[in-house]
């Protein structure tokens, strides 16, 4: 679909234009996600693209997008600085048939047009279930953020689903899923921001299937019309985009880097900064010594002098 093009080449064009003003630097130290918990809590809003059906003009028959969300852990698992794997266990609700028509007098025989607009019909509570495994790249682009780039696949499992539509006797539409294990394309782009008490990650997520989520079909019967019934198919993908927020918690207590006033101290930042501390101390002290001694030679040397005269 065009959408898809062209929200895919946003994704990229963002990446490459980040890169273009050399936003990245390695000055600042990536000791700050040792002060947080490895697994962390992700909740997604996600809007469905719209199915294809056949003969979308007729009737004004149309589908439309759909709200869905997943929630579940993540782990977060570190290669190197900039570079860390990521794998997740994710549960929700996605959108199986939702879709909008228009039925005039002129078609039904009926005193009155008929409007058709209802809420998306959806799989069962908890019914889909899906596990990301992603790569991630990141670095600091500006005080107080950290780019990241995710890019993986998504094993997912569509629950089993069966819903039937029928409006008066002009329309009626089935939607079916036995149940189906696919592999599906993410990409995310965000940022992690730290607070006092947690670490929060916001992205922008694309999912891509290779497979349609749900397939039926519709028709329109009973109309004042040649021929006097409409059918056709109804594919729903399972496509979306949307905003994805997750949450790493503080093992514990972390004083806070006044280089970076968002960026916790680790552990051996703090013991770095004591060292360093002590070695300047030491050094004073001897500074002192030294200027003592020479202190007293002079006075020694002095009073050599004054006796002599």
């Amino acid at each position: 679909m065009p959408m898809k093009r062209l929200i895919f080449s946003l994704l990229l064009f963002v990446v490459l234009d980040l890169n273009a003003q050399q936003l990245f630097t390695n000055s600042k130290s990536f000791d700050i996600f040792r002060n947080y918990t490895r697994w962390g809590i992700q909740l997604d809003a996600l809007a469905y693209f719209p199915a294809d059906i056949d003969n979308p003009d007729k009737f004004s028959f149309q589908s439309q997008l759909a709200v869905g969300y997943k929630f579940g852990l993540v782990y977060n698992l570190s290669f190197t600085d900039n570079f860390g794997f990521r794998v997740g266990a994710l549960t929700g609700q996605a959108p199986a048939i939702n879709t909008y028509f228009i039925l005039k007098t002129t078609d039904t025989g009926a005193e009155n047009d008929y409007f058709h607009k209802k809420g998306a019909k959806y799989s069962a509570l908890f019914g889909n279930f899906s596990f990301p495994l992603l790569f991630e790249y990141r670095n600091f682009s500006i005080d107080r953020y950290i780019l990241n780039f995710d890019a993986g696949i998504q094993i997912e499992r569509t629950a089993a689903a069966t819903i039937n539509e029928v409006y008066d006797t002009y329309y009626v539409t089935s939607v079916s899923n036995n149940g189906s294990w696919d592999f599906d394309l993410v990409l995310k782009i965000g940022w992690y921001y730290q607070f006092k008490r947690l670490m929060m990650q916001t992205n922008l997520v694309y999912k891509h299937r290779f497979v349609n989520q749900y397939e039926g079909g519709y028709g329109f019967y009973n109309l004042n019309s040649d021929p006097p019934a409409i059918s056709g198919t109804y594919l729903q993908r399972g496509d979306y985009i949307g905003l994805s927020f997750d949450f790493f918690f503080h093992k514990r207590a972390r004083e806070v880097d006044m280089g970076c006033r968002a960026n916790t101290q680790s552990q051996q930042v703090k013991k770095r900064q004591q060292a360093a501390q002590k070695a300047k101390e030491k050094a004073r002290k001897r500074q002192e010594k030294i200027k003592k001694k020479k202190a007293k030679k002079m006075r020694k040397k002095a009073k050599k002098k004054w006796i002599f005269w």
